[in-house]
C-alpha cells in the first residue's frame, strides 16, 4: 500500500513518469525490506493476540468491563508495536539491512 501510495503521489502531484517510478522502485527494493516488512507483520500479530488475551482474561463479566477490556487491549497493543517497531528498526539498523 506504501508504494502505491508512493506512485499515486509521485505520478500525480510530482510529475514523475510511470515507468520511472516503477524502476526507481524496483532498484531501491530487495529482498531484506520485504523479510523486514514480513517480520514486522508476523511480530504485530503476536503483539496484538497476546494483548487481547491478556485482557479477555482480566475481564470482568459486565457488558462495561467487556468494553473496558477491550479498550485496553487496543491501547496495549499499539504501545506494543510502537515499541517493537522501534526495537526492529535499530536492530535492523545495527545489522546494516
Amino acid at each position: 500500500m506504501g508504494i502505491l501510495g508512493g506512485f499515486i503521489v509521485g505520478v500525480a502531484m510530482l510529475d514523475i513518469s510511470s515507468t520511472q517510478y516503477i524502476n526507481q522502485t524496483i532498484k531501491a527494493l530487495n529482498l531484506y525490506h520485504f523479510s523486514i516488512g514480513l517480520i514486522h507483520a508476523l511480530v504485530f500479530g503476536v503483539l496484538v493476540a497476546l494483548a487481547g488475551c491478556l485482557r479477555g482474561i482480566q475481564c470482568g463479566r459486565s457488558a462495561s468491563a467487556v468494553g473496558e477490556a477491550t479498550t485496553s487491549a487496543v491501547v496495549t497493543s499499539i504501545v506494543a508495536i510502537v515499541l517493537a517497531t522501534a526495537i526492529i528498526t535499530i536492530v535492523a539498523n545495527l545489522l546494516g539491512i
